[in-house]
């Protein structure tokens, strides 16, 4: 067994947030603390008189009252064998407030965060066993960043929505993110995380399972540089030392999908909101913004000329209504670019219109086409390529996706506010204060709501009513989709589909014969530039037929095992967001898929 020793180079960040726990009192404590407040003046109530106004359970009342005396809005008074309730300064000046009363509680905390500078993946820095630079340095014949693999990130700055799911909460006080401030960075190749390569067998230990999939690129430089590594046997043996066990442990079991998406933002959906063609996706956003109440984000990742038209008549249509409408854009094609600019710009044209408009001057990171918006029924997002383009991409495969669950909701504005301070001289600085702001007030109604606002049973399928729908959608922020994909490649199923829109068919199709047997074991769709090609086994050979469809959409990838369908929107390199759909929906989507409904 050939082994070397090396270093994964990190960047560490102090990222500052505030935690909130707590809900607001019931309906019936509210009216409880009224009642005492209307009688303080005459001397308080006792527990009878209370049951006589309410007509509940004795235990209901006593607990009621225990609720509001904690919280120092109502004290007792011993009047003889009487113990009258009276209303404090503090909880006359709740009722006055005229607002239903919370207890809500708020704390600021701070969290390390690291980012390896392979891909770009994030971590805890408590959950890795990470070194420095001072703990090597006399060990080491030349500087400790040669003996590191080779930086391939660039990127220094953290998006705080992608950060989100890494930040450590009490799960006892059910704490919820209320607010995440800034994303310090505190260093760059001073902390690193080392691991031990087996070049025989190309295993990787020390690496977190999140971060598996660095293994094939960790000893692919390991190799080429094998023999630059071990000319320094001091510094083999010190990192040996330093390691001791801690990297030890080889994950041997593939964590499932289920175990892999935890910490990310999760909704149930139904059929209903997952669309597949482009004519269908764009009717759900012409629906979402039809709805639109107050405030709407646009971001359109890969703007052409006729869907900057679009896009520009539709926020003319809501500011004509009165609702507010933020527009960041990107486009692929440089030579459209300055003409886009004038289609968006144009927007603004009308200053005499009740709502207002901020857009990005300079086009943005291609990160994502989304949309957000407020709605008379709570907050609403829309994901997918699907949402934007014209009537010659309806028969394109080009899904979107439509949440209403109000945290999934309030995730998605964090992230979408980090694009908008990622612009440059400030540009952005509204729209990202708005948003914030909405994540904040989604979050908060999301995590106090007196009931589910989701459920997971009793919706019908529009496709077939007969069973109900048990979707659920993962959301999925930056690099991390290199991660989940690699996950959800290594699924066995008997469908697999994958489309790369920038890619000849004939080489995706050479790649999909070395596919694990396990993995579409029945059938494999293929989509890249020139068309699509469906693999089908017969026996132990494969056949190859064309199947008549329009290209992949070039604005996403998608990647689907049985009943698990990853759409990938913008680029993964950055802070884009990508979607995972499971369950019911992700299994009736091939059959849609198939019959191109």
């Amino acid at each position: 067994m050939t082994m070397v020793r090396t270093l994964v180079p990190l960047n560490m960040y102090v990222v500052t947030y505030q935690l909130a726990y707590g809900r607001p009192y019931s309906k019936f404590e509210e009216l409880l603390l009224k009642a005492i407040n209307e009688s303080t003046d005459t001397g308080g109530r006792t527990s009878r008189e209370l049951g006589d106004i309410f007509k509940v359970h004795v235990r209901l009342l006593t607990e009621g009252l225990v609720t509001l005396i904690q919280e120092g809005w109502v004290a007792m008074e011993q009047r003889g064998s009487e113990i009258y309730y009276l209303v404090t300064e503090q909880g006359r000046a709740t009722v006055a407030s005229g607002r239903r009363p919370s207890n809500l509680r708020v704390r600021t905390a701070h969290a390390k965060i690291v980012r390896e500078r392979l891909t770009g993946q994030m971590a805890r820095a408590s959950e890795l066993p990470l070194i420095t630079v001072n703990a090597l340095r006399r060990a080491a014949n030349r500087p400790v960043h040669k003996e590191a693999l080779q930086p391939r990130v660039i990127r220094t700055k953290i998006n705080g929505g992608e950060a989100e799911r890494l930040l450590p909460r009490s799960d006892q006080h059910q704490e919820w993110v209320r607010w995440i401030d800034s994303a310090a960075r505190v260093s760059q190749d001073l902390h690193y995380l080392p691991v031990r390569v087996d070049l025989d067998s190309g295993k990787v230990l020390g690496l977190p399972y999140r971060w598996q999939h660095l293994a094939q690129m960790i000893c692919q430089e390991a190799r080429e540089r094998r023999e630059e590594f071990e000319a320094d046997p001091a510094f083999q043996a010190e990192l040996q030392r330093v390691m001791q066990d801690s990297t030890d442990a080889v994950i041997d079991d593939v964590p499932t999908i289920a175990h892999w998406a935890a910490p990310y933002a999760q909704a149930f959906v139904t059929c209903a909101d997952l669309t597949l063609r482009g004519d269908h996706g764009r009717a759900l956003g012409e629906e979402l913004l039809a709805r639109a109440e107050g405030s709407v984000l646009i971001v359109a990742g890969n703007l052409d000329e006729p869907t900057a038209v679009a896009t520009k008549d539709a926020a003319i249509a809501l500011r004509r209504r009165g609702v507010h409408c933020d527009v960041l854009w990107s486009c692929e094609d440089e030579a459209a670019v300055d003409s886009i600019q004038r289609r968006i710009t144009a927007i603004r044209a009308d200053d005499s219109l009740p709502g207002k408009v901020q857009f990005n001057r300079t086009r943005a990171e291609r990160v994502a086409d989304m949309i957000i918006t407020l709605t008379a029924d709570g907050p609403v997002a829309a994901i997918g390529a699907g949402l934007f383009g014209g009537a010659e991409r309806d028969g394109e495969l080009r899904p979107a996706l439509r949440l209403t669950d109000p945290g999934t909701a309030a995730a998605l504005a964090r992230v979408c506010a980090g694009w908008w301070e990622e612009l440059p001289a400030n540009e952005g600085a509204l729209p990202a204060h708005r948003w914030k702001h909405l994540a904040e007030q989604w979050a908060s109604e999301a995590a106090t709501a007196q009931t589910p606002s989701q459920t997971t049973v009793g919706v019908c399928c529009p496709d077939n009513p007969s069973v109900e729908c048990t979707g659920r959608a993962i959301v999925v922020v930056g690099p991390q989709q290199a991660a989940f994909q690699a996950n959800l490649s290594a699924e066995a199923g008997q469908r697999y589909l994958r489309t790369e829109p920038d890619e000849r068919i004939d080489r995706l199709v050479a790649e999909s014969a070395h596919l694990p047997d396990a993995v579409g074991r029945l059938y494999r769709v293929i989509g890249g530039t020139d068309g699509w090609r469906t693999l089908r086994r017969k026996g132990d050979l494969w056949s190859v037929e064309v199947t008549e469809a329009p290209p992949p959409a070039r604005s996403q990838r998608l990647l689907a095992v049985n009943g698990q369908w990853l759409v990938t929107c913008g680029d993964p390199a950055r802070s884009s967001v990508a979607f995972c759909v499971e369950g019911h929906v992700g299994e009736r989507a091939w059959v849609r898929a198939m019959n191109r409904s």
